[in-house]
């Protein structure tokens, strides 16, 4: 059974040394660690909605709902591709990151990039916590 630990006030607004609130996504440690480690709430929450959308449904082991599936849209032949993937992220965010907003999201693809079947996207967001905060992602999706 859960336990409901309470809310979390966002007041690691600046860096620190001393309160690690989780692991990096596809950097390298840069203090002789194992892992890179982020200190922010929105550098977390950053490198939280770059794992969610770049795992794909039933590729976790115990939560075959976690993920997103920008990869499946890419492989169907929609007329409005970009709708598809919006409608994917907003409701995988929604379910698996409820504490961000998805401000916009800009889609960078060519004929040529859906023939080869990728997408480049830029996701703007903030926490719900502090909306006032926001930031940016650059996600390349490919095969």
């Amino acid at each position: 059974m859960a336990i409901e630990l309470g809310k979390v006030n966002v007041t690691d607004l600046v860096d620190n040394n001393y309160k690690v609130l989780g692991i990096g996504i596809n950097r390298s440690s840069d203090s002789n660690g194992i892992f890179a480690v982020n200190y922010t709430t929105l550098a977390q929450a950053k490198d939280n909605l770059i794992n969610l959308i770049l795992t794909k449904k039933g590729e976790r082991l115990m939560q075959p709902e976690f993920g997103c599936d920008v990869w499946k849209v890419l492989f169907e032949p929609m007329v409005d591709i970009e709708m598809a993937l919006e409608n994917s992220i907003t409701s995988a965010v929604s379910i698996w990151l409820p504490y961000l907003n998805i401000n916009e999201i800009v889609f960078d693809y060519d004929d040529n990039d859906t023939d080869n079947n990728r997408i480049a996207l830029d996701i703007k967001f903030s926490l719900t916590s502090n909306p006032n905060l926001m930031e940016s992602v650059q996600i390349n999706v490919n095969n």
